[in-house]
């Protein structure tokens, strides 16, 4: 067995020499799936752990008990059943190239292992492949065969790669393109120089079919042309002067389904084919001949366009089968550059509503949408072309908001847009002053009434200039609103508060509590079922037009400004209405002090006593629990009448403190009677009759009701004869009445001297009022006469 490249050993069809192309479909997926597992070639997946790869005459596996196995499409299965998981899909692509081509594995594994022998430092010495898994006796071949071959640079290396693929799905003019930068003859490889000559012969068939379809055009046979046209199409798919032949024909001979409009560019394409995407796979089989349509057999098919801000849905009425549009259609859209080729691009998205989606449509330029039927990949019949569209989408999500003389309105430009230009149109016309800003609009100061609001996107055209799009238009009203409430005043008076405000001219003003918080005054508020409008104040009318806050609250009261199903909040205030004290207890206690006593409320920090005397309110003390259950509390006051009005002490800074209703204890002026017995004049050894001198110590105003004065006498039976408990306990002597008493002006009367002495005087006071005058008593000691 020869041990050198160039004896004719192995498989048929073996290669006599190295391979400079794999010449596979498919190789990108392979090498993406190789180089996702960590592997350096494909061999490393073909051998077992401890086993070398023999590529002389085949692709073998020597090593272990069996010593040499050859590795073909079994060998792959059985390697993909042990191994499995994220080895499956590599050794299932290799195990379908295998049974495709029993050669094209061992052309993989040399071309890739030349590639990295040639990379490699040391890719002359033998170690180098045997450290690649290569079998040792196979080593020194490999080596001295790969450093004497051709090496190819990144950009002959794609063209080899990508070779297989452009050839496969149909793409003549791109394989040519491809070709080109590739060694004239094939660099050895007769492969490869078979492939070569393929694509040359297949780009002669095609130009001379467009050159006949030129031809016939010229002579005025359309059907000639056409049909030369779509020769053309089927030996190269990715001819760009076919396509747009075969759109321009059969636009211009009323085709099915053509829409009107300029007709498409048919410029001549370049050798690489202008660089468009890959089309649907067709094979690198020669096409046969195209095959003779008769337009009145097919149902007449209109192809539509539905522009979005950011794609394009296309779409064939009538709908054809769902099989039909993912396999049997082939859509492309061709742009008009001015001054340039039309650009040709393939729609391969799926609509889910059936059709095909541009997700990249350019914005600014002219577009024609054309679906060609399809048969084994190959176009197989004259397209269906719709109209020209100026891909200018307008804005999306166009929407609005109204307040108070304003309108606020939100859209999503596309993102192809330099800008929009929006207008607002009311009863009067246009509308100056609005803030444009990206995505919204807002306009004050507006009338009552309705308005229009335009939209137009701005896009730029290739040649420069801007264009704008048909527009979207949104009809909104402006409403009327009512005035808002700009002030809201409170004074607290006889146990209410009474309100004034200042705004609301126009509006039904409702003074509210909002039960989580209320609104920022200026809001505008809707009739909303979710969260209504709170009721106005439940509280009582009070004096003066005032109202009565229930003890013990503390209230956030708002003004809101209610015109129909629309309010407007207004500013607020805090009343609060502390709780009622019970108990209270007012007396005079002397000193121009009186001492108040009360229970004290629940809850309550600190309680304040209000003195209202001669007609001023005076706040005299604010007590704590602890200083209260300690020392008491204790007032000042005038001998004048004066009531003490006790509350709890307010707990919100800055409210408008409403005392509770009742509370308030009336304390009388201090009014006294004071009565002396004056002794009598003495004469010689006698002495004249005693006098009673009454007077009357009054602030302020005589009373109509002052009480009559007594004087009782009670006789004893020993030296200190007992003083008169009441009225009643004893014998009664004089009397003065009430009014005859004047401040300042004492009544004096004589005592009746018809009593025995000893014995004891006293006065007392009788009538309504007594409990509210003092009676100001002498020393017992003077009240005894012996």
């Amino acid at each position: 067995m020869g041990l050198e490249f160039g004896h004719n050993l192995g498989l048929r069809r073996a290669l006599r020499g190295l391979p400079l192309s794999p010449l596979v479909p498919g190789y990108g997926r392979l090498v993406a799936r190789q180089r996702a597992l960590g592997l350096r070639h494909i061999g490393d997946a073909l051998v077992e752990r401890g086993r070398v790869l023999g590529v002389l005459d085949g692709v073998f596996e020597e090593g272990g008990a069996r010593r040499r196995q050859h590795i073909g499409a079994d060998r792959l299965r059985q390697l993909g059943a042990a191994r499995g998981g994220a080895y499956g899909p590599l050794l299932a692509q290799l195990e379908a190239v295998q049974l495709q081509d029993p050669a094209a594995l061992r052309r993989i594994l040399l071309y890739q292992l030349v590639e990295l022998l040639q990379a490699h430092p040391q890719g002359a010495d033998p170690a180098t492949a045997v450290a690649l898994g290569v079998c040792p006796q196979e080593a020194g071949p490999l080596v001295r065969v790969a450093a004497a071959h051709l090496r190819l640079d990144a950009e002959q290396r794609r063209a080899m790669e990508e070779l297989a693929d452009a050839w496969a799905d149909g793409k003549v003019r791109r394989a040519a393109g491809l070709a080109a930068l590739l060694p004239a003859g094939g660099g050895g490889d007769a492969l490869l120089r078979r492939r070569l000559a393929e694509i040359a012969e297949r780009v002669k068939e095609a130009d001379d079919a467009l050159d006949a379809a030129r031809e016939a055009e010229k002579a005025g046979d359309a059907r000639a042309a056409e049909d030369c046209m779509l020769r053309a199409a089927r030996l190269a798919s990715d001819c760009p002067r076919a396509l747009l032949g075969l759109v321009r024909l059969h636009r211009a001979g009323g085709g099915a389904g053509v829409g009107a409009g300029p007709a498409a560019g048919g410029e001549k394409p370049g050798p690489a084919g202008g660089g468009e995407k890959p089309g649907p796979a067709g094979g690198g089989e020669k096409p046969g001949p195209a095959a003779v349509y008769d337009e009145g057999a097919r149902p007449r098919e209109v192809l539509t366009v539905l522009p979005a801000p950011e794609a394009v849905t296309v779409a064939l009425s009538p709908a054809p089968p769902a099989a039909d549009v993912a396999n049997g259609r082939r859509v492309v859209r061709l742009t008009r550059v001015p001054g340039g080729p039309t650009g040709i691009t393939e729609i391969t998205d799926l609509s889910p509503a059936g059709g095909w989606v541009d997700p990249s449509p350019p914005f600014g330029q002219e577009v024609r949408y054309a679906a060609l039927p399809l048969r084994d990949g190959r176009i197989d019949g004259p397209p269906v072309v719709s109209d020209v569209l100026l891909v200018a989408p307008d804005v999306s999500g166009l929407r609005s908001t109204t307040g108070r003389g304003r309108i606020e309105a939100t859209w999503t430009e596309p993102s192809g847009a330099l800008g929009v230009r929006a207008q607002l149109v009311g009863p009067a016309g246009p509308v100056g002053g609005a803030e444009v800003r990206t995505g919204a609009l807002t306009a004050t100061g507006l009338g009552v009434g309705a308005y229009v609001l335009r939209v137009r996107c701005r896009y730029r055209s290739p040649d420069g200039a801007v264009i704008e799009s048909a527009g979207a238009e949104h009809p909104v009203t402006v409403d009327p609103w009512p005035t808002p409430v700009d002030r809201l005043d409170a004074t607290a008076v006889h146990g209410a508060v009474r309100f004034s405000w200042s705004g609301g001219d126009d509006a039904d003003v409702r003074l509210v509590a909002w039960p989580a918080g209320p609104p920022e005054p200026g809001a505008e508020l809707t009739d909303d079922p979710a969260r209504p409008w709170p009721a106005p104040l439940p509280w009582a009318a009070g004096a003066d037009g005032g109202l009565v806050p229930p003890p013990g609250s503390v209230t956030r009261v708002s003004a809101l400004s209610v015109l129909g199903p629309r309010a407007v909040a207004g500013p607020g205030l805090v009343v609060e209405c502390p709780p009622a004290v019970a108990g209270a207890r007012v007396e005079r206690v002397g000193g121009g002090r009186a001492r108040v006593t009360f229970d004290w409320p629940a809850e309550a920090g600190e309680v304040a006593a209000t003195v209202e005397q001669d007609g001023a309110s005076t706040v005299h003390r604010v007590v704590a629990r602890s200083t209260y259950v300690r020392e008491g509390l204790y007032v000042d006051v005038a001998p004048s009448a004066f009531s003490v009005t006790l509350s709890a002490a307010p707990r919100t800074p800055d409210a408008v403190v409403v005392p509770p209703p009742g509370g308030a204890v009336r304390v009388p002026a201090d009014i006294a009677v004071s009565y002396r017995i004056v002794p009598g004049a003495r004469r010689a050894l006698r002495r004249g009759p005693s006098l009673l001198r009454v007077t009357l110590s009054c602030p302020g105003e005589v009373p109509s009701d002052l009480p009559e004065f007594v004087l009782v006498a009670r006789s004893g039976n020993g030296r200190d004869p007992v003083r008169p408990r009441t009225p009643t306990d004893g014998t009664t002597l004089l009397r003065v009445g009430g009014s005859t008493l004047t401040p300042g002006s004492p009544v004096e009367l004589p005592v009746p001297s018809g009593l025995r002495p000893p014995y004891a005087l006293r006065g007392f006071l009788l009538g309504e009022g007594a409990a509210d005058v003092r009676l100001d008593e002498p020393s017992p000691t003077t009240l005894v006469v012996r």
